[in-house]
């Protein structure tokens, strides 16, 4: 069975970007990680970045260690789980990628980890997604 490698972390967002850089930055997001075969989400709330990547490893370890960590949009990066499971949690859930905007959309992705299909970090995932609020 093959490995996906998957990244999840927390930001906190530069001050001063502005909702419409925001915007484009999930625009952007979106559109690569669907290009090279990335699942996962992008959260944005109260100032700070939650993401989860799921791919290939050499794919997944150059964005985080050559994009995502250098980019000046956010910064204290502070990397929560760093490591294979035998199947990507997100890649099931809507489209291959999902930039979050809503609260009812963080409410499906609550509902989506606690299905019936149990993913090993689930739990963990579900727990982080606890405390983040997202404004309509």
């Amino acid at each position: 069975m093959n490995q996906v490698h998957t990244i999840c972390y927390l930001s906190k967002a530069n001050p001063n970007l502005t909702t419409e850089e925001i915007v484009d930055l999930f625009e952007q997001t979106e559109q690569n990680n669907r290009l090279n075969n990335v699942s996962g989400i992008l959260l944005h709330s109260l100032g700070n970045f939650f993401q989860v990547l799921e791919g290939e490893e050499k794919f997944i370890g150059d964005i985080y260690e050559n994009h995502i960590l250098e980019d000046s949009r956010h910064s204290n990066v502070f990397e929560i789980y760093r490591g294979n499971i035998s199947k990507p949690v997100f890649s099931n859930y809507l489209s291959q990628f999902q930039t979050i905007t809503t609260s009812n959309q963080l409410d499906k992705i609550r509902k989506y980890l606690n299905s019936s299909e149990k993913f090993p970090i689930s739990d963990k995932l579900t727990r982080l997604l606890r405390p983040f609020i997202i404004f309509d």
